[in-house]
């Protein structure tokens, strides 16, 4: 079997402890390229995930994997997507948690209240993990934005330990919600003016 990465070729029995062994190689030239991994292309099928399992599942017929790399630019620019796709699809479905915090809760608004605060910690994770990158655009709110979501959190949290749900859907119209368009329109402004190519 032949395993392709960046300019390198390997070569390696169809046996899953050979593999293993140049994966861990792959792993090693990959951390000292800053190079970050995409996706497996095995004989021609792109793997995206489950690629062990596949690899396992079909170990004695796989003749080529080509491992697909991403610069860092390149995924920064994919998380910058992602959480650009998340904050434009968050905002209509807070607009509905905050009717039904005015009005019935239900333990669906519960649910989705929960999913919430699980989709503010992703929010919160991935700008953290933007800004340990900084020195890739100038002059970004999005420590800014980091901080205002955080504060956001305790103020819903105290809402929550209070019971107010009335305090609960203001925080979620009138503090979430423009935070969440901040970070759409800074996201939109870094990947419009190219700062993110």
């Amino acid at each position: 079997m032949r395993i392709e990465v960046l300019d390198k070729v390997y070569e390696c029995e169809n046996d899953i402890s050979a593999v293993e062994e140049v994966f861990n190689l792959v792993n090693d030239l990959l951390a000292e390229s800053n190079q970050n991994f995409r996706c497996l292309e095995v004989d021609g099928l792109e793997l995206n995930q489950d690629f062990d399992q596949y690899i396992v599942e079909n170990i004695k017929e796989i003749k080529t994997i080509v491992v697909k790399v991403k610069t860092l630019q390149e995924l920064l620019k994919d998380t910058f997507i992602s959480v650009k796709e998340y904050s434009d699809r968050v905002i209509p479905e807070i607009d509905k948690l905050v009717d039904e915090f005015y009005q019935e809760v239900s333990s669906a608004t519960w649910e989705r209240f929960e999913q919430l605060l699980e989709g503010l910690q992703y929010v919160i994770d991935t700008l953290d993990v933007i800004n340990k990158h900084q020195d890739e655009f100038a002059n970004n709110q999005l420590p800014t934005i980091r901080q205002n979501l955080l504060k956001r959190i305790v103020m819903l949290q105290d809402a929550l330990e209070s019971q107010d749900r009335v305090r609960i859907s203001d925080v979620l119209l009138y503090e979430i919600i423009p935070s969440f368009k901040s970070l759409s329109w800074e996201i939109d402004a870094h990947t419009s003016s190219g700062k993110v190519h």
